[in-house]
C-alpha cells in the first residue's frame, strides 16, 4: 500500500463518520477532494509528493473521473500542480511566492479589519481584549507556539466580523496555503526576539485602533504587520526557496 494510502485510511478513521455534525459530500468527487486538501493542509501529503491517479481511485472505488475532476480543481486552488508529464505533485511554494501571499493578506485585512469596525459588538471588543491580554501572557513566557495559535485566533475573530462571507473565506483560504508552506519547511515563526516584539506591539495597538474606531491607525498598523518578521526570521534561519 502506497503512502497515499495510508494516509487517506488514517483520514477516515479519525473523522467521526458516525457523527451526527458529519456532513457528507453531495458527489465522490467532492469527498476525493476534501481528503486530498485536508491531507495537504494537515502536511501529511509533503510539497513536492507524487500522487497516483490510480490509488485514489482504488481507494474510493471509483472510475478515473471524479479523482481527475478533484485534481482539477485542487490544481485550480494551487494544492497540486500537474506537469506536462502529466504527474501530479503537492504544490511546492516558494519564499518568493509565500511573500507574495503576505502582500494579499495585508490588502485584504485593512480591508476586513475596517469592514468589521460596523459589525463589532461590545462583546466581542471584550473578548478581543480577553484574548490579547492572553496573546501577552504568551508573550512574556515566550510560547511562541502558543503565541502563533493566539495571534491567528485574533486576527480569525476580527474577520469573522467583516460582513463578507467571500472576504472572510478568502483571507482563511490564503493562510491555509502559508500554513502549509511553513509546516513544509518546519519554519517557526516568533522564535526571535525581534519578530515576536513587533507581533506583540503591533497586536496592542490593533486593539487599541479597533477600540477608538481608528481606520488610519488600522491601515498603518497592519500595512506592516504581516510576514516582516516572517522573512527577517527566514533570512537567518537560511531556509532553501524551491530553486535553491
Amino acid at each position: 500500500m502506497t503512502n497515499v494510502k495510508w494516509i487517506v485510511y488514517f483520514i477516515c478513521y479519525r473523522m467521526d463518520l458516525k457523527s451526527k455534525k458529519f456532513k457528507i459530500p453531495s458527489t465522490i468527487s467532492e469527498t476525493i477532494y476534501q481528503f486530498l486538501r485536508e491531507t495537504i493542509i494537515s502536511g501529511e501529503l509533503k510539497p513536492g509528493q507524487r500522487i497516483q491517479e490510480k490509488d485514489i481511485a482504488k481507494i474510493f472505488n471509483v472510475s478515473s473521473t471524479p479523482v481527475r475532476e478533484a485534481f482539477f480543481r485542487l490544481s485550480a486552488e494551487k494544492y497540486l500542480v500537474i506537469n506536462s508529464r502529466r504527474e501530479v505533485l503537492v504544490e511546492e511554494k516558494s519564499l518568493t511566492e509565500v511573500q507574495e501571499l503576505y502582500e494579499v493578506v495585508r490588502a485584504l485585512d485593512i480591508i476586513a479589519t475596517k469592514k468589521a469596525l460596523h459589525h463589532l459588538t461590545e462583546k466581542d471588543i471584550q473578548e478581543l481584549e480577553a484574548m490579547t491580554n492572553k496573546l501577552s501572557e504568551y508573550f512574556k513566557k515566550q510560547d511562541s507556539r502558543k503565541y502563533l495559535q493566539m495571534n491567528l485566533m485574533i486576527h480569525d475573530k476580527i474577520w469573522q466580523r467583516c460582513g463578507n462571507r467571500f472576504l472572510y473565506e478568502t483571507l482563511t483560504e490564503l493562510m491555509k496555503k502559508i500554513a502549509v508552506y511553513r509546516r513544509s519547511k518546519k519554519f517557526k515563526p516568533f522564535t526571535s526576539s525581534y519578530a515576536i516584539d513587533k507581533s506583540h506591539r503591533d497586536h496592542l495597538n490593533l486593539f487599541k485602533a479597533i477600540k477608538e474606531q481608528d481606520k488610519k491607525g488600522i491601515e498603518k498598523i497592519i500595512s506592516t504587520h504581516w510576514g516582516e518578521e516572517f522573512f527577517k526570521e527566514k533570512k537567518n534561519q537560511k531556509v532553501p526557496s524551491k530553486s535553491e
